[in-house]
This record gives C-alpha cells, structure tokens and sequence, in this order.
C-alpha cells in the first residue's frame, strides 16, 4: 500500500437518488461513513467519453477537445468521430492531438507513478481514461479486444478467471470478472498509485429497459455487490489507502424521438453531428449565418438550449455563450444545441424527467447527454487516512475536480488541470468555500433558455438548463 495510493471505482450512468440502502447497501453504507459530495455534478454533455476525459484530464471540454460522443474533427474531416471505437480514437491521434490536456496517467509517469485500468466500458471510454498508457508504461484491462489491452494482464486473467463472460442486460457476469482482475491480481501483484475499476452498469441496462426498470433495479444490486467485495478487502487492508466513488452522469427518461436530420433545411443536414448534443458545423459562418440558423431553430418542436460562442467569440442574440458550459474548444462547431426536455429542472423531481432522443433506444429507455439535474447529478464520496469522515459537503463540484484531488493525495503538481482540489474533504482541510448561483437566461420569439451554475472559488460548475416559453415541452 503506497502512500496517497487511490482506487476510483465508477458506477456509469447511477444517478444518486437511486443509490438506496435497499438498492445499492454496501454503497450507500460507504457514502454515508465517509466524505460525500451531495452537489456532484458531470459536464456537458453528459456523455460517457466527455466525461471520462473531463474526469482524467481535471478539465472540461473547453480545454481537453473532446467535445462529444460523437463529432466532426478536422484531422478526419471524412466523418464524424465516433468516440465509442478505440480505432477512431487512435485514427485521430495519428493525425494531431487526441486531447489537448495531459491526463492523470501522463502526469503519473512524469512522476514515476503507476496506473492500472480496469473496464468493461466500451473500448473508446476504456483508452480515454489512460490515452497513452502503453507508452506510458501502464497497465490497462478491457473486456473488449482493444490495443490498450496488457497482454500480460490479460494472460494472468485467464489462466485464473477463463475467458470474458459475454455481455449482458445487467451485465454482472463481466462486471465481476472485472472486479475479480482488481482484487485477485492487479491488488496484490501490482500495488497501484492509482487504480480504476469502471463498471459500465446501471447504465447499459437504464438504456434498454428505463431507470426504475426491475432489470435496471437488479443492475444496481449486482453492481454494489461487486463493490461489496471491493470494499470488504479495501476494509481489510488490501490495495489502496483511498477509495473514491463516482459516477459520471445520470440518466432520464427517453420519451419522445425527433429527427433534427430531417426536419432541418436542407442546407443544414450535411452540415449536421445529431444526437443529444447536436452541432452544426458551418464552413466560416458569419454572424447573419448563424443569426438565421438560430431563427430556424428556435422553430423547432424538439430544440433545446442552443450555443454559440467558440473560441472567444461573442454569443449571438437568443443563445447562451459555450464558456458558461465549460464548452467553446477550436474543435467546437460554431453553433451546438440540445434536445427539448421537460423543466424547468428547479421545480421537477429527477425521476420524472424525460426528453426526446434521436437514436439508439426505445421509447422508455434512460437517456442522458444533455443539462437536465437527473443527468447532471453524479455520485461522488470518498474515505481514506488523508479524508474526512461522517462528512457531507455541499459545495458544489464537478468530475474536473477529481484528478486535482487525487493528484493532491499523491502530494503531486496540479498544474494545467482547470479543476478544484476538493480541500475541503481533507482531514485537515479548510471549511467547504461558499458557492454563489445565478441562473443565464435568453430569450428568442418567445423561445425561453436558462442555464444555472454555480461559482466556487472562480471556478465555474453547471448545476442544471431548462427551457421554457415556446421552448417547453410539449
């Protein structure tokens, strides 16, 4: 057991008003005997690899370029990027930088530190949360064939496991082969700084079957019964001395399609990534150019909160700025906008959120991606000798947060991470720092906008967006 060593233990997709004690036991126990973050927040969008690299990089996508699950990019401009394919990932780094941050595991090996990854994540999410781990020296376990794969982890899992477990809706059986490579093989042969176990339920189940679903429910329960074990040899004294929770976003419920490819002029549609972040990549656009697409638009039964914004450039009228969302990187198209979901968010409970969606799931199915708080909210506690226990801390914060704190736990440099060390979870720490909210509003021929976030200590975090007016669901 090293000194500041951590273990992050990812839940994807748990929204943390699901984690109950008849749910999820062993986690909500954990929550409630450590540090908990009751104002945890993802980034936007709330998309697994944005997150993951928001997660590992300590910034959001303004700053990291990795901007959505799905987008145009100009080192491949044949396609969209598809994020979830390592071999996308790996065509655009052959091309220019993947990312434009360093991530923990670059700042790891800088520091003569070790990471292990260990996933049942998609291979795109997997290589994103160690991007350079073969050449970092790193360690890295998927449960699909990717070239991240250690081929001596991976040879050390089958002789004592067998082979992966096919994936299923809830997929325990590969979620706990996973847990077992961390508990049975990389925990007591490698010994870690740094360890991730990513287990890719509730939220592989929540998309096919809803989130209060009794499959999705059953997910839950497998998966806190794999952190049981983790946490029972954790208690033991085995691995690390800090154990970090989180999830990466939440999920509501997709209750309406839209065809954003279709409805739009046709002048548009070419030009057009859709999903739950929707960018329209306009070749130089002027502001006219953009004025009018904002026109067409704020017509639209299914839009949502729409940006603009890029790069330093002024918002234009009827649109909220992409800085305020943590977004407006060079590789951000020049106009962004969501799908309509119901709000506004400040007088709804998460569990009866719902939105349209594009693609990809049945009606009923949990979606996530966009600014709605039930996709927002994340899971976030912690416990270990340098953490406080019993604690609650209100301060709002955010998945950038992380990477500073454990890289403060390993008594390690923080610099170009746009995150906050979360100090105030330290046994020694100052009290939580206070957190002004304001709620941005726009509005447009009667198409109302509003975007709440927080301010800690300069440093922004979204708490949530809605839209209203001519905007509201309908």
């Amino acid at each position: 057991m090293k000194p500041g060593s951590t273990l992050i233990v990812s839940f994807d997709g748990l929204r943390p008003d699901r984690v109950t004690a008849d749910l999820m036991p062993n986690l909500a126990a954990f929550m409630a005997e450590g540090v908990r973050f009751a104002n945890a927040r993802s980034v936007f969008p709330s998309e697994t690899r944005v997150a993951v690299t928001s997660t590992f990089t300590g910034n959001p996508p303004r700053w990291h370029g990795m901007i959505a699950n799905r987008f145009r990019h100009a080192a491949v401009p044949e396609e969209p990027v598809r994020t979830g394919l390592v071999e996308d990932l790996l065509r655009v780094a052959g091309r220019g930088p993947l990312i434009h941050r360093p991530a923990l595991g670059d700042r790891l090996a800088a520091a003569g530190r070790s990471m292990v990854v260990v996933s049942t994540a998609s291979t795109g999410a997997t290589h994103m949360m160690n991007p350079n781990a073969v050449k970092n020296g790193h360690e890295t376990f998927c449960c699909h064939p990717t070239p991240d794969m250690s081929p001596t982890l991976k040879a050390e899992a089958e002789a004592l496991l067998g082979p992966v477990p096919e994936t299923a809706r809830p997929n325990n059986a590969r979620i706990d082969y996973a847990r077992r490579v961390l508990t049975d093989i990389v925990w007591p042969t490698r010994d870690p700084d740094v360890a991730v176990i990513w287990m890719n339920d509730p939220d592989l189940t929540s998309h096919a079957f809803g989130v209060r679903a009794p499959e999705t429910e059953a997910s839950q329960r497998l998966t806190d019964a794999a952190f049981g074990e983790i946490l029972a040899g954790w208690r033991a004294g085995r691995g690390p001395e800090h154990l970090i929770v989180m999830s990466d976003h939440g999920q509501i419920t997709g209750s309406a399609t839209a065809s954003p490819d279709m409805d739009l002029p046709a002048e548009y549609r070419d030009r057009l990534v859709s999903g739950v972040f929707n960018g329209l990549w306009l070749d130089d656009p002027a502001p006219a150019d953009l004025a009018r697409a904002v026109d067409v638009l704020s017509e639209m039964p299914w839009c949502g909160l729409v940006f603009t914004g890029r790069c330093g450039a002024p918002a234009v009228p009827g649109t909220l700025p992409f800085p305020l969302v943590g977004q407006g990187h060079p590789l951000a198209p020049p106009i962004a906008f969501t799908l309509r979901s119901t709000g506004p968010d400040e007088a709804s409970d998460a569990g009866a959120e719902r939105r349209y969606f594009t693609e990809g799931i049945d009606i009923g199915g949990g979606m996530h991606g966009g600014l709605n708080r039930g996709e927002l909210a994340t899971v976030l506690a912690g416990a270990g000798p340098q953490l406080r226990a019993g604690f609650v801390s209100d301060t709002p914060c955010w998945l950038p947060d992380i990477t500073p704190t454990v890289l403060a736990l390993l008594g390690l440099s923080t610099e170009d991470t746009s995150g906050r060390v979360l100090a105030e979870a330290f046994a020694d720490g100052p009290e939580p720092p206070r957190a002004a909210h304001t709620v941005h509003s726009v509005e447009h021929r009667g198409f109302q906008q509003h975007l709440a976030v927080w301010d800690v200590e300069g440093k922004s975090v979204i708490d949530c967006g809605w839209t209203a007016g001519t905007g509201a669901w309908r």
